[in-house]
């Protein structure tokens, strides 16, 4: 009996990462400034130190990281001046956060013949502070890019976009199991959005594939690449 093998890989990997851009600032100063001398003045006090609140890696684990310093030092003889009035000031910089990981490509590979189906899941976990809207191009069933001319030249491919708030489980979109076609422009004009708000800042993608395989599709290589598109609002 011919060994068919059916290779199929319906989107590449996806392992992006996109790292906060780091703001100015040292890092472990003491704060101290010289003594007066005699005029009014202020300036930058030296840094407070990293105010890490967790240790995990790239922030997953939701916590935010903090680095701190004192600004605006005074240093200055007031005994003439009278009545004064000392600035008081809070500023706090947040930087845009989006770090991805996970997978979302796949490869089958067939042996034997008749008809056969076959469902999997894939997953990306998307940790943000940002609105994310998504948009799905290019999906189609894969066609074969390799092997005879003869017998089916695609395969029978479904599709599944499941949103998940990770923190607490919520589901907040599922496209149900549909024509992977039928995925593009699904999202399309406007959304969802994901809110960090909504997502906790951890959003669980799950791409759930389905395959069916029919007698007349033969020995080769069937491939689709799709586009997940992460906008950041």
């Amino acid at each position: 009996m011919m060994k068919q093998i059916l290779r199929i890989l319906s989107i590449a990997s996806l392992a992006a990462l996109i790292m906060a851009v780091h703001a100015d600032g040292g890092e472990g100063g003491n704060g101290d400034d010289g003594g007066g001398d005699g005029h009014h003045g202020e300036g930058d006090g030296g840094d407070g130190g990293d105010g890490h609140n967790g240790d995990d890696k790239n922030g997953q684990s939701g916590h935010r990281r903090f680095q701190y310093r004192s600004i605006d030092a005074i240093s200055a003889d007031y005994s003439g001046a009278g009545n004064i009035d000392l600035r008081v000031r809070t500023r706090i910089n947040v930087n845009p956060y989006l770090y991805i990981t996970g997978n979302l490509g796949a490869e089958w590979t067939v042996d034997g013949w008749g008809t056969g189906v076959d469902t999997k899941v894939e997953t990306i976990k998307i940790y943000h502070n940002e609105t994310l809207t998504l948009d799905l191009e290019q999906f189609a069933a894969p066609a074969k890019i390799a092997g005879t001319k003869k017998g089916s030249q695609s395969v029978d491919l479904q599709g599944q976009m499941r949103f998940v708030n990770d923190q607490t489980g919520e589901d907040l979109f599922d496209s149900g199991m549909v024509n992977i076609a039928s995925l593009n422009g699904m999202f399309n004009p406007s959304g969802p959005n994901f809110k960090a708000g909504n997502t906790s800042g951890l959003l669980r993608v799950d791409f759930g594939r389905k395959i069916s395989i029919k007698p007349a599709v033969g020995p080769g290589v069937y491939e689709n690449i799709g586009l997940v598109k992460v906008i950041r609002n």
